[in-house]
């Protein structure tokens, strides 16, 4: 599946136009996107997964995973969030709670069905950049 021009912007704007590899400067028509964790190891077509790359770096990285891979997914995120291409239609949480909650993520608990990051205190499922569910789990505060 050949991701949306709209995506490649948004990551491009967001990668600040380098390689995510070398930092090498691309022009849009030189940056590709590269799941970091690849699709055939499990990874997702997520704006938290998708990464600017240079044709050289894409082709050498393979399908290969980055030691710092859960580290990059989670501040990815968490930017997907806050600049809204990751979605949560759920009548429950304004935005504002939605982005508190996503700050506090602190782990990568699974990639299955569902990407799920956790916090100490909330579980978000997420899926084709929708939080689907949020699920409270925590010791401190009410649940939300």
């Amino acid at each position: 599946m050949k991701p949306r021009r709209t995506l490649k912007s948004y990551i491009y704007e967001r990668d600040e136009r380098k390689c995510r590899f070398c930092s090498k400067h691309l022009k849009y028509h030189q940056a590709s996107l590269d799941h970091y964790l690849p699709r055939s190891k499990g990874g997702t077509n997520d704006v938290f997964n998708l990464v600017l790359s240079c044709r050289k770096c894409n082709n050498i990285k393979k399908s290969a995973i980055p030691d710092d891979f859960d580290t990059l997914m989670i501040t990815l995120f968490k930017i997907g969030v806050k600049d809204g291409m990751i979605r949560a239609p759920l009548p429950r949480f304004s935005n504002k709670e939605i982005n508190r909650i996503a700050e506090s993520i602190d782990r990568l608990e699974a990639i299955d069905k569902y990407v799920v990051f956790q916090s100490k205190t909330h579980r978000l499922y997420i899926k084709n950049n929708i939080i689907k569910k949020i699920i409270y789990i925590g010791s401190s505060g009410p649940p939300h």
